[in-house]
């Protein structure tokens, strides 16, 4: 094509100036459903790639006019393609680091599934290796309907360490288990777990305890991995989440997670091996005087500090550890006085250096609270620039949401409910667990809404569970269904996961939808998102995904795209 031909090829389409500059793009994608997450909700059937930017979005006939000698042209033959997606509460950099000697049952329908892949994992690690499932299943997805016995776990790791953990509330250990933490000893203990005993004073195998203390023992039996091995296994998570189509996180942080967890996350980092867009939070680390905590440790820290691949974002999302309500359901939390007062010095000195941060609050009560303090910091500081918002509230009432609205705050949702929903009606009645998560009162309410899943403890690692479980309102096993006048819809929930995930990192100019001059981070599906069955979209995957135009993760056909 002639110079003259494609400038006036290049006028037909939305395009960049830099276009003009630079050419013919590098890339072109083509025949395509692109659901472009712009402020339109515009679908287009093409764009165009230069670098790291997409440079124009249109027809095929247009964008292919675009093409020179030397672009690549991709043909996604049909498939739906969307802005990557962003998962703005997750347990990423701790989690990601015992992925790959973990055992995930998110799929399993069948306990005896579940634990037949238990017994194939310790075939492949070898005996006396740990072999564990860490959260994020449910009793209720099982055909059986029970949770594993002990007898379970001895059976089938007869030469192997167990432990199988229920989202914070308890942990089952076999026999091996008991035995490589010392928990079979007599007068033997751990700070924050209690060991069920039976008549005879003999352990059961059963352990309770809550976020802490699990998120401690859970790090003491995986404490032998090495630097390498912690590092190898968090890029290998990174690669998981691209599989799905993810191209970005927001880190919530949490109590425990000291500033050794970060370690393998910035050699990646400065090794530029990042794959997805990574911005944290940093969570108080000592029980009391968080203020003074928070003050030292961010003292160096100005906000939104890093980079296009990894930002510091401020505070979250335990800011007081007496003003947290941890996985509590029922109602009634109370925060003590001077909670409440510390939790204040922690939010001016936030407002002040102008940090956004994000608050856990399981329960409305706990938001409730909050709220008080938080309104008082808005009396004398406008809280909207700082984009300051509050987690889960599944027990959320109107009022919450008008609270927020006012204050300018607002509302990160995750898929915690799905399994916790049982739960939540045995605690609140079935009408709270029919109305859960609340995120109908929070539209209503005019609030903005950004979606995470709270993996990897709680939620699954598979944003596109946490999608279909906001479509359709079903939590695991169809134990609870979310009431009709609650529904979200699918063009709704994939905003919060995209435009709106970008806005919460300060990021909605430069990526978080399919426009001209924003960055090309993309994934073409291999299933039809808007029109496919909705109990079927956990099982979406990516085909292709790009971070800053760089194929970070691709299958068949698109496995020699580079």
């Amino acid at each position: 094509m002639s110079k003259r031909r494609w400038i006036m090829a290049l006028a037909a389409v939305m395009v960049s100036a830099q276009a003009l500059a630079a050419g013919p793009p590098s890339h072109i994608l083509v025949n395509g459903t692109i659901l472009t997450m712009d402020g339109n909700d515009s679908v287009a059937q093409a764009l165009a790639i230069e670098g790291d930017k997409i440079v124009a979005v249109g027809s095929d006939a247009e964008i292919r006019g675009l093409a020179g000698p030397d672009t690549s042209i991709i043909d996604v033959g049909g498939r739906t393609v969307i802005p990557g997606l962003n998962d703005t509460h997750i347990h990423a950099i701790r989690g990601g680091q015992t992925f790959d000697v973990e055992t995930y049952w998110y799929d399993s329908t069948t306990l005896e599934g579940a634990l037949a892949r238990m017994k194939d994992a310790a075939a492949k690690r070898g005996a006396g290796k740990w072999v564990m499932v860490a959260g994020s299943w449910s009793p209720a997805q099982f055909s059986e309907n029970r949770a594993p016995a002990v007898a379970d776990l001895d059976r089938i790791l007869p030469d192997n360490p167990g432990y199988v953990q229920y989202l914070y509330d308890y942990a089952i250990v076999n026999q091996k288990g008991l035995r490589a933490l010392g928990f079979d000893e007599s007068g033997s203990s751990m700070p924050g777990i209690r060991i069920e005993k039976d008549a005879q004073g003999r352990p059961t195998g059963r352990l309770f305890g809550d976020i802490a203390s699990f998120s401690a023992l859970v790090a003491r039996i995986t404490a032998s991995a090495g630097d390498e091995e912690r590092k190898s296994s968090l890029a290998d998570f990174l690669k998981a989440l691209n599989a799905r189509g993810v191209t970005g996180i927001v880190d919530a942080a949490g109590g425990g997670s000291g500033a050794a967890v970060y370690d393998p996350l910035f050699e990646l980092w400065r090794e530029g091996k990042l794959t997805v867009r990574v911005s944290y939070r940093v969570s108080a680390q000592i029980p009391g005087n968080e203020a003074a905590w928070y003050s030292n440790a961010t003292a160096y820290l100005p906000p939104h500090f890093g980079d296009g691949m990894l930002k510091f974002l401020g505070l979250g999302e335990i800011l007081v550890f007496q003003a947290n309500d941890g996985t509590r359901l029922a109602p009634g939390f109370q925060i003590p006085q001077e909670a409440s007062d510390e939790l204040y010095k922690v939010a001016v000195l936030a407002a002040h250096r102008r940090f956004p941060l994000e608050i856990h609050a399981y329960t409305n009560d706990a938001a409730r609270q909050i709220l008080d303090v938080l309104e008082r910091v808005g009396k004398t500081v406008d809280l909207r620039p700082l984009r300051w918002c509050i987690a889960h509230i599944s027990t959320g009432t109107p009022e919450t949401f008008a609270r927020m609205k006012k204050l300018g705050l607002c509302y990160t949702v995750q898929m915690g409910p799905y399994y916790e929903a049982p739960a939540i009606a045995l605690s609140n009645g079935q009408k709270v667990a029919e109305s859960t998560p609340p995120v109908r009162l929070a539209i209503d309410a005019g609030l903005p809404i950004v979606g995470g899943t709270d993996s990897t403890r709680v939620g699954e690692y598979n944003t596109w569970r946490a999608i279909e479980y906001h479509v359709t309102g079903r939590a695991v096993g169809g134990s609870v269904q979310r009431r009709v006048d609650y529904a979200e819809e699918r063009g709704q929930v994939l905003r919060f996961y995209t435009a709106n995930a970008a806005w919460l990192t300060f990021d909605e100019e430069t990526r978080g939808a399919l426009e001209v001059g924003k960055a090309a981070d993309l994934a073409v599906l291999d299933q039809p998102f808007l029109t496919m069955p909705a109990d079927q979209i956990h099982t979406i995957k990516s085909l292709l995904t790009l971070v800053n135009g760089r194929v970070v993760w691709s299958e068949a056909p698109f496995g020699s795209v580079r």
